[in-house]
């Protein structure tokens, strides 16, 4: 059995690492966090070596690539650019998500011999039976403090959604908060919010919706349609297809509020979001004035729906049914085509979607071709349409000039 002794008497080197979640939080929280670990050291008289530090300033710690300081600290260790022992922070959950902890510190130690230390276990031992069990305890607490506060959190939001004030974030484009003030202990302060119409904005809901009611047109077509529209004030452009259709879908509009529509959980360093059930989501009616009537909501929903259901049948056409009866929370990118989300727009640096042609050569040949998605929604300038076939040829003769040169006469 391997074994490795940790005696903190030794002058290990050590990074220090803070994370603030949120920007609306104590904005010293990093340097308290600082101050908590060198005031230990100083208690305990550890004599080790101060290398630097890193931190993350209103950063959820739910995703690792979003850290910029988390990223950095980690590349320096990999590629040695700080040569260091420990990675010192206050509590564990400052370093990343309860359920990723044990798999980042048995990694930093294995390949790296860096060990994570937090201050408000006193800097213990890891690598001990004791350290081991202090840290599981640790992800436990982490764990049932995330599950605690979540639910508390959630449980005030349906009792706000109930008495028709709003539970939390930004107002829907074409709305806005306005708050009602209470005065506690001789001050006032914002008691909840209400909903209603922001005159700046909700005219360009109301065309909207018009306009999908009128003509029919998915999503792109319609952003493309209000990008050009010169009567829409520039700083409200552009409008992007998927924006448009998260607003026609949103029975907000035509003033019910759909609350926990979706579940959203992290697989893979990846924000995935689940529908939930009916029976599980929260249903206000009259929550606020509606923009539209619910009949023009329900006839544009039923005309998105004929579409939704027109595209599915012709990507079900070349599907195979395998009989699989479990989907994955994160499925890969199908790829169809060999260049399939490596071609940027050289305008707005967007990947470049494949877009069949819609029409078939004489001899019964179909032509696609990468286009901007931005300029299909009038988003970009780029209206170049490259034809996959033979930009397909270019990539595959560079890569075999590169890989397989030809050999050099003597």
């Amino acid at each position: 059995m391997l074994r490795r002794k940790f005696d903190p008497q030794r002058p290990y080197r050590y990074l220090r690492y803070a994370r603030m979640s949120d920007p609306q939080q104590n904005v010293r929280s990093p340097e308290q966090q600082f101050d908590n670990i060198d005031r230990l050291l100083k208690q305990l008289r550890y004599n080790w070596v101060h290398v630097g530090d890193y931190r993350d300033d209103g950063i959820s710690g739910r995703l690792i690539r979003k850290r910029k300081g988390f990223q950095s600290m980690m590349r320096d260790i990999q590629t040695g650019a700080v040569n260091v022992d420990v990675i010192l922070v206050d509590t564990a959950e400052r370093l990343g998500r309860v359920d990723e902890l044990t798999a980042m510190r048995q990694r930093l130690y294995n390949q790296h011999g860096v060990l994570v230390l937090t201050a408000d276990s006193q800097f213990a031992d890891p690598t001990t039976i004791q350290g081991k069990a202090l840290a599981w305890v640790e992800t436990m607490r982490a764990t049932e403090d995330g599950r605690i506060k979540a639910h508390n959190v959630l449980r005030g939001k349906r009792d706000a959604a109930r008495q028709k004030h709003w539970p939390g974030g930004s107002a829907p484009f074409g709305k806005k908060l306005r708050s009602v003030l209470v005065e506690r202990n001789g001050r006032k302060e914002v008691d909840y919010c209400l909903l209603e119409d922001d005159p700046e904005t909700s005219w360009i809901i109301v065309r909207l919706f018009a306009k999908a009611a009128e003509t029919g047109w998915g999503t792109t077509r319609l952003a493309k349609s209000f990008n050009e529209d010169p009567e829409i004030p520039e700083k409200f452009k552009p409008f992007y297809p998927d924006t448009v259709g998260y607003w026609l879908r949103n029975c907000i509009y035509y003033g019910e509020l759909l609350w926990e529509e979706h579940a959203t959980g992290i697989v893979d360093d990846t924000r995935v979001r689940e529908r939930n059930a009916e029976e599980d989501m929260l249903r206000v009616p009259d929550f606020c004035e509606p923009l539209v009537s619910r009949e023009t909501w329900q006839a544009v929903a039923e005309l998105r729906r004929l579409r939704s259901e027109a595209h599915g049948r012709s990507r079900r056409k070349s599907s195979v049914e395998n009989g699989k009866q479990i989907e994955p929370l994160l499925p890969g990118l199908a790829l169809k085509f060999l260049l399939t989300g490596l071609v940027r727009c050289g305008e707005c640096d967007r990947s470049m979607r494949p877009l069949p042609s819609g029409r078939k050569s004489k001899a019964g040949k179909a032509y696609t071709y990468y286009v901007c998605p931005g300029a299909l929604a009038g988003m970009c300038h780029n209206h170049v349409y490259v034809p996959e076939a033979g930009l397909r040829e270019v990539v595959l003769a560079r890569l075999r000039a590169r890989l397989f040169p030809p050999p050099q006469s003597s």
